[in-house]
């Protein structure tokens, strides 16, 4: 796009001195008589209004206007690029075009999508250069009518009555009509040029047009004709065929895939940089993550071990990582294409599981990847070749054993493999038998399609694992670099427990990259998207609200994703928080819930402006929500309303430990609705947000962790006061015990069988009081065994004064000391 913004001041300029200036007609009277119009046509009466110095400053307005609009004449359109692709491209459509015209030719439909595929390619990149074409047109247009202003100026007629009384006048008046004169033919020169190229791309314009129709309608007509039978049964005498060889035939296919591959690579060069300059990201980064693994961490070996591909080969990962997404980069990629990037695929795959499966499932693939090449190289023909039709026929065969066999392995083995796969096979089994039955009735057309979808999907499926097992591992080995703490080696738990959110998220992304690929090879993508795209988009009425799937997809969508990264983000944010568990003030707590609610408020805003829904629909619904709340959702709005308050106030954060009723344990979510508490004893209860705010709530950690441990001992009566506190004080001089505030100990009770001392003291982490108060008990029962200090158990004294006689016998007045300790019955 051309700008001419450096001649917009002189422009005005022009602007103004024309409208500044009025010209005489041929009655009015004249104003200077230096000058003299020099068109003879007209009445020798009319004199000019305008003055001469006037038209000296006009004339020198005219030149510069003149010297910047021939710079951007000669500013010229670059048509380097047009003249250096153009001729490549109309060759490759004549070549195209004789396929299409001759009678002869029996394209299958796998060519005539690359083809379809072609001339969409070619009319985009034609509709840029029109594009680039009709913005030059406008800005010659522009250029052109400040040229014929300057030519239309009447004042430019005017001469001096006399010549030689102003030579230099004379001078730039001549030099302004040369400028004018090249400037005006340089233009004309440059309209002939744009008009010359725009020729030339219009008619190749209606030459694509010519071809999409002609490609259309046989696709069509091919499409109808896929159930029928094409040649003659197995049993039958085979029907007379064309003349030419399968050799020529892959002649001439491959000169054909050679011209359409071309052509798109030399046409998307930048994106092939992106996919290098991607897998190279790639790559740097696996062999950074295994360097700082090993070099950073005591058990590096420990955590390789657990990563299958990257550590051993970082190269073939990378390209693993980037191959199955690669197509996705580039707009109508043809088939060969497409297949030059599933086979590079299949290569790196066939590396890497080498030595990470045994050898009889290794050979399997080897069985399966040799029939996927031979499908492909039958795949690559232009024209069906009958002939071919035993080749496929035991390939079928071939591919349902080996599959048989694979599924027989997966079943030994169930836990070596995923189970999955086992989907897959049967899957390739059904299609390979379907082609089985089309090749033998004669649906040759429908049989090869069956067995080369079959075959590429499954190859696709098992790349698509590998990878999803990369970039998870991917994942796991940089998590294991991010931790702190060198000589910890990652908790195998907190991996699965992360591999279980996002394995789900990267196995819905490969199954749906191998569904657009299926489609794509059973030809069922454009059919099933026309399809869709009208059940979407045909607007429907229910009453007075009109609505379309698609908007109601689109709303679901949108607050389906929302969900799902508030969801993901409140994870990974407890995740810090947990690794922070030491500093309140570091962790984000209850502002997690904020986040939350302010993700689910932009997703429900984003839906409801991308759906297409009106707002007062929104009004009536909140309004009859706002009706149910008033009869039975008070609860649960109440517990929303305590959710944001919690996440403001933050009397809680997660990480807390907190007592609420009878309940104590630490905080591991604050919901929307709820929270989450975690016991001592492992269980989980689920606490609404309301009982939070309307119970006593105690918080232990929320200034700091510290916690005081109270311990009752007593002693028996008769023993050393002094000495049993300096014994207390010396157990709890430990580095377990804050020194400040410093423990104590106070005599606290005469109890009825011991004298009770108190304890005080503090510990800095509230996670181990037990263990402390455990250590502290111990250490006091063995200093008191060592000092001979009782410690007694309750004991009671019962006189007897009088007893029944019995047998002669009296009992007299006798005392009795009862052991009332619970390892005694209490039963006299």
């Amino acid at each position: 796009m051309y700008k001419y913004s450096s001649t917009l001041l002189y422009y005005l300029l022009i602007y103004l001195c024309i409208t500044s200036y009025t010209y005489a007609q041929t009655d009015q009277t004249p104003t200077d008589n230096l000058l003299t119009r020099v068109d003879t046509s007209e009445a020798p009466t009319a004199r000019p209004q305008v003055s001469l110095d006037d038209l000296i400053r006009k004339n020198e307005a005219y030149t510069i206007a003149l010297n910047h609009i021939h710079a951007g004449l000669r500013r010229s359109f670059d048509t380097v690029t047009i003249n250096r692709e153009l001729p490549e491209l109309e060759r490759t459509l004549e070549t195209v075009g004789q396929r299409l015209e001759s009678q002869e030719s029996a394209l299958n439909l796998r060519y005539l999508s690359a083809l379809e595929n072609l001339v969409v390619n070619f009319r985009a990149q034609v509709n840029d250069w029109q594009s680039s074409i009709d913005i030059r047109n406008q800005d010659l247009q522009l250029l052109g009518e400040e040229i014929s202003n300057i030519k239309n100026d009447q004042d430019l007629q005017l001469a001096l009555t006399d010549t030689t009384i102003l030579p230099e006048y004379q001078l730039q008046t001549e030099m302004l009509q040369s400028r004018l004169a090249r400037t005006d033919s340089l233009y004309n020169a440059q309209r002939l040029k744009m008009a010359r190229v725009q020729s030339r791309i219009s008619s190749t314009m209606i030459t694509l047009n010519d071809f999409n129709e002609e490609i259309d309608e046989r696709q069509t007509l091919l499409e109808r004709r896929l159930f029928s039978k094409e040649t003659s049964f197995i049993w039958e005498k085979p029907l007379l065929e064309s003349d030419k060889s399968i050799r020529a035939l892959y002649r001439e296919s491959f000169t054909l895939n050679e011209i359409i591959l071309g052509q798109y690579f030399s046409s998307n060069w930048l994106r092939h940089l992106f996919i290098s300059l991607a897998g190279a990201g790639f790559f740097i980064w696996f062999v950074t993550v295994i360097r700082r693994i090993k070099k950073e961490k005591e058990f590096a070996a420990i955590i390789l071990e657990r990563a299958i591909y990257i550590p051993k080969n970082p190269a073939l990962s990378a390209l693993m990582a980037i191959l199955p997404l690669a197509p996705f980069f580039y707009l109508n990629p043809p088939p060969i294409f497409l297949l030059i990037i599933l086979v590079f695929t299949a290569i790196s795959a066939t590396f890497l599981i080498y030595n990470s499966v045994n050898h009889k499932a290794f050979y399997f693939w080897i069985g399966i990847f040799s029939v996927f090449l031979i499908y492909s190289l039958s795949n690559l023909l232009v024209e069906p070749a009958f002939r071919e039709r035993w080749v496929l026929l035991f390939l079928s065969m071939g591919g349902m054993l080996l599959a048989y066999k694979t599924i027989k392995l997966l079943d030994y083995n169930p836990k070596e493999f995923p189970k999955y796969i086992s989907y897959f096979l049967y899957l390739y089994i059904g299609l390979q038998f379907f082609s089985l039955i089309s090749n033998v009735f004669g649906r040759y057309g429908l049989s090869k399609m069956l067995g080369v979808a079959s075959t590429t999907s499954l190859v696709q499926a098992i790349t698509l694992y590998a990878f999803v097992t990369i970039i998870l591992e991917a994942i796991y080995l940089q998590i294991e670099v991010g931790k702190s703490n060198q000589k910890e080696f990652a908790s195998y738990f907190d991996f699965r427990s992360l591999q279980k959110r996002l394995k789900n998220l990267l196995v819905g992304l490969a199954l749906i990259i191998w569904g657009y690929y299926f489609t794509q090879n059973l030809n069922l993508w454009d059919f099933l998207y026309d399809n869709v795209s009208n059940l979407l988009n045909t607007e429907r009425h229910l009453g007075s609200f009109n609505y379309t799937f698609g908007s109601i997809l689109i709303f679901v969508l949108l607050i389906w994703v929302a969900t799902i990264l508030a969801r993901n983000i409140a994870y990974f944010a407890e995740m810090k928080d947990q690794a922070q568990a030491d500093s309140r003030n570091k962790r984000l707590g209850s502002s997690i819930l904020l986040i939350r609610l302010g993700i689910l408020i932009i997703g429900f805003m984003l839906a409801i402006t991308a759906s297409g829904i009106p707002m007062d629909r929104i009004a009536i619904v909140l309004g009859a929500l706002s009706v149910g709340i008033g009869f039975g959702l008070q609860t649960i709005v109440n517990n929303l309303v305590s959710g944001v308050i919690l996440a403001f106030e933050r009397p809680i954060q997660i990480g807390d430990t907190i007592e609420v009723g009878t309940r104590i344990g630490t905080v591991k979510e604050v919901g929307i609705r709820s929270s989450k508490l975690k016991g001592y004893d492992g269980s989980e209860v689920i606490i609404p947000n309301g009982d939070l705010l309307s119970q006593h709530l105690i918080n232990w950690t929320l200034t700091d962790k510290n916690r005081r441990v109270e311990l009752f001992i007593g002693v028996a009566y008769g023993s050393d006061a002094d000495k049993v506190k300096d014994i207390l004080l010396k157990v709890m001089d430990r580095e377990t015990i804050l020194k400040a505030p410093a423990p104590a100990v106070y005599l606290q009770d005469f109890a009825d069988s011991a004298v009770e001392f108190r304890l005080l003291f503090w510990v800095s982490d509230i996670n181990t009081w037990i263990v402390v108060r455990s250590e502290i008990m111990t250490s006091i029962y063995k200093e008191f065994a060592k000092n001979d200090i009782e410690i007694p158990f309750p004991q009671r004294d019962l006189h007897v004064k009088s007893m029944p006689q019995n047998n002669g016998i009296t009992f007299t007045e006798t005392k009795y000391k009862r052991d009332l300790s619970p390892k005694e019955d209490s039963d006299e």
